[in-house]
């Protein structure tokens, strides 16, 4: 009978999130022929292929859009369940993360608390922002990393801009590709002058599903301006940023806080080179 292993959907939300096997990788801070062996695991098993290459840059089938959806129901209810079950793991560090917190981030995370528990194991949970509150509520995080504020314990992290993107081979600027609802970058995103003019024309539940439609020339999006780096894709030039996100952490009593501080501090040098 077919399965589909935990550890295999949650590498391929991160590789979605990411939009890149080397950089989900370094996100959970596994090697990349784990991530890659967990993906031709689901592939095994639904018989399909879940990505397929583009150049320098993958992008999910259809197969595997519909499968990253299912992914963050069956990985919620399956967290929700073993929470129930056991309650928290003192040996588990739990960090859950919005999937738009980027790969620099993630990595100064997992690197910080790698050196500081080098013996506890690290899980890392990759939520759209919307749920990250219940972690927040529910304590059921080391870390939560979003955007917003998640109630007075939230510390501000810093300030991401965003700037219209559009393909760099087949631009379009009359039409709009953004996450579907709920989602800041996308409620930035529309409340934006130049988003009112303009057509909504392709919704995608995560990053891999909305750049391949950005690259394919269906329309231009709103990103955190770190992607100006990210292959296919061109700033469109002329237009001012349509916003900008407060990244916030809140910390649980089990990061000590001289921990606490240097999380603070270096992720806070990390988003300040990413806005460079």
């Amino acid at each position: 009978m077919s399965t589909l292993g935990i550890p295999e959907l949650r590498s391929l939300l991160a590789v979605s999130a990411f939009a890149g096997v080397g950089r989900a990788a370094e996100a959970l801070h596994l090697s990349q022929p784990a991530v890659t062996g967990h993906l031709r695991r689901l592939e095994r098993e639904i018989g399909t292929p879940l990505l397929v290459r583009r150049g320098r840059t993958i992008a999910l089938t259809a197969v595997g859009e519909s499968l990253v959806a299912d992914a963050y129901r069956i990985i919620a209810a399956h967290d929700d369940a073993l929470d129930r079950a056991r309650g928290r793991i003192d040996a588990d560090l739990v960090v859950a993360s919005t999937n738009m917190a980027g790969v620099g981030t993630m990595r100064t995370v997992s690197r910080v608390l790698a050196a500081h528990a080098p013996g506890q194991r690290l899980s890392v949970r990759f939520h759209r922002t919307v749920h990250l509150e219940e972690f927040v509520r529910a304590r059921a995080a080391d870390v939560v990393l979003g955007y917003g504020r998640f109630g007075p314990d939230s510390v501000a992290i810093g300030t991401v801009s965003l700037d219209w993107f559009t393909s760099a081979t087949q631009p379009r600027t009359d039409a709009l590709v953004a996450f579907t609802a709920p989602c800041l970058v996308r409620e930035t995103l529309l409340r934006s002058p130049v988003a009112r003019e303009l057509d909504l024309v392709r919704e995608s539940i995560d990053l891999t599903g909305l750049l391949m439609a950005v690259r394919a020339g269906e329309g231009m999006t709103a990103l955190p301006r770190s992607h100006h780096r990210e292959p296919g894709l061109a700033p469109v030039p002329g237009l001012a940023s349509p916003g900008t996100l407060q990244l916030s952490a809140v910390f649980s009593d089990r990061i000590p806080r001289d921990v606490q501080h240097e999380l603070i501090r270096e992720m806070r040098s990390t988003v300040a080179v990413d806005a460079a």
